[in-house]
């Protein structure tokens, strides 16, 4: 990925990424244990927007092996993952036995907003990578305990210290993350 296109994806992940983990926290789904900070209405934590930002280079390099013509529109996409972002802390908060429809929700995004091979590689390691770091980072098992402790939880976790919801939203933002660096790239290429 271009330096042109890296830097303006890695900002949008780090400004939507503590919007969207807000979400998680406000319904209680999450708790920070280290490094809290609160700007706003917005409680988040300070890793959190470099974690995102690195998140959106990694997931935008991998959706841009697909040399597709035409320039995306990804905010269809985004609204659509922010809108299953928030639904996933309502359903954990309100109705966990729910949790289940955010598969088919986040399938039935790919498959409406770009049903596109790189696309759909994109979401699928990112369905595998994301719940694997959060994992480290909520110290399950005891893989990150020193020098930082843990640094969130979950409340109600089921699987290695994460809800088993996880993996639907990661996969659901492999989309627009995807669309949004090949608009990256397309409109870089029509400046330079």
């Amino acid at each position: 990925m271009q330096l042109r296109v890296a830097v303006p994806q890695a900002l949008a992940g780090a400004a939507l990424g503590p919007v969207l983990d807000n979400f998680h926290n406000q319904f209680g789904v999450l708790a920070y244990d280290a490094y809290q900070i609160e700007v706003g209405p917005v409680r988040s934590a300070l890793w959190v927007p470099p974690l995102f930002a690195a998140a959106s280079v990694i997931i935008g390099a991998i959706a841009l092996t697909d040399d597709q013509d035409a320039t995306p529109n990804p905010a269809p996409a985004i609204a659509l993952f922010v809108a299953l972002y928030w639904l996933s802390g309502y359903l954990a908060a309100t109705a966990p036995t729910l949790t289940w429809l955010l598969w088919p929700l986040a399938i039935a995004l790919w498959r409406a907003c770009d049903p596109c091979a790189a696309t759909l590689l994109a979401s699928v390691a990112t369905a595998v990578a994301g719940p694997a770091v959060e994992i480290w980072l909520t110290g399950a098992g005891g893989l990150f305990e020193e020098p930082f402790g843990h640094l969130y939880h979950y409340t109600h976790p089921d699987f290695c210290g994460v809800d088993s919801w996880v993996p639907a939203v990661y996969f659901a933002g492999g989309t627009p993350v995807g669309l949004l660096a090949r608009y990256f790239n397309a409109s870089s290429q029509r400046i330079f």
